[in-house]
């Protein structure tokens, strides 16, 4: 999402207002206004180290469930679906974004203009498809947990895969829509985001429900069947409530670093735009970008079996960069 198109306002100097000559761009986004070149340049510093370790850290997540047979489940599908889409983020959007904040700080309107609107419709649609790869992870945790037996059954990699394909197919078509209708663009964008936030915490808060009922009927289960039962069903209730918090925690991140980003979003709808909010909309866009750094992070940081992946992926990548245990022994 972008601000809105702002029309004749008499809060504007004279020509502030008018388009530079490119898609729907104007000289108030274009201007530097009382904003100092030195933000611009960190914000610039920012978005290439972001850009960097998003890069890294999601394709060590995707090569590691890719070539880790342990790790091939729906849910880990989910999972590679959203390193996907953040990958995006960083190979695309994240130099785009530089691109475009480089021509403002320049003055180079090509620039400016041309990355800008690649980034609407790029930003937007990996954007969606994230969204609506968490809502779907939130929704798998639920089910896993409501089907119980039957879930193996009836989710599978290859369903699970066919739905990453409608995602990817609906995040494609928000974004493209940029470039003919962008009020559809924010009516689709508003509904989209309302419904995945409400459905992702309804799934929550059942999940949360059946879990705590789970501890307080933990003592008659450990009376009701034998112990190597009661150790089977602990167990499995213990990975399933580990992977249900590290799903849970990127819901949460995913609020705390839209929220800004929706905040300015509606105070320009409201009151307007100038350079100064022209600037914390670019600002906090970038929060939005490293959402895609952190997500990695959370897989790595919560999920044992991630984690360890990640790690044996990391050391075969740098091995040849490692010295060999012949080479140390000639050494000493």
């Amino acid at each position: 999402m972008r601000p809105p198109p702002i029309g004749n306002s008499s809060n504007f100097n004279q020509g502030t207002n008018e388009l530079i000559g490119c898609y729907h761009y104007r000289y108030i986004e274009f201007n530097l206004g009382n904003i100092s070149p030195g933000l611009y340049i960190f914000d610039l510093v920012v978005n290439t180290v972001s850009a960097l370790a998003t890069v890294i850290f999601n394709l060590l997540i995707l090569l590691t469930i890719r070539r880790t047979v342990s790790l091939h489940s729906p849910s880990n599908a989910l999972l590679f679906g959203l390193a996907l889409s953040d990958l995006g983020v960083g190979v695309i959007v994240q130099p785009l974004y530089f691109a475009h904040m480089l021509g403002k700080l320049i003055r180079d309107k090509e620039s400016f203009c041309h990355a800008g609107i690649a980034i609407e419709v790029c930003a937007n649609a990996l954007c969606i498809i994230s969204l609506l790869t968490v809502t779907a992870v939130s929704v798998d945790r639920y089910l896993a947990l409501k089907l119980h037996l039957r879930y193996n059954e009836l989710i599978t990699i290859r369903r699970v895969t066919f739905v990453n394909g409608i995602i990817w197919i609906v995040g494609a078509a928000i974004g493209s829509m940029w470039l003919y209708g962008p009020d559809l663009v924010k009516f689709s964008v508003s509904a989209t985001i309302t419904i995945c936030l409400l459905a992702a915490a309804y799934c929550y808060a059942r999940i949360y429900r059946v879990v705590s009922r789970h501890y307080r009927n933990d003592m008659a289960l450990r009376s009701a069947v034998n112990e190597a039962d009661r150790v089977e069903h602990s167990i499995n209730m213990l990975k399933f409530k580990s992977h249900a918090i590290s799903t849970f925690w990127v819901y949460c991140l995913f609020i705390v670093c839209y929220f800004p980003y929706f905040c300015v979003v509606i105070v320009i709808s409201f009151s307007g735009l100038s350079v100064t909010k022209r600037f914390f909309y670019e600002i906090t866009a970038l929060i939005v970008f490293i959402n895609s750094f952190l997500n990695p992070v959370v897989y790595c940081w919560r999920l044992q079996d991630i984690r360890h992946g990640v790690l044996n992926t990391a050391k075969l990548f740098l091995r040849p960069f490692l010295p060999t245990n012949e080479s140390t022994a000639e050494q000493s």
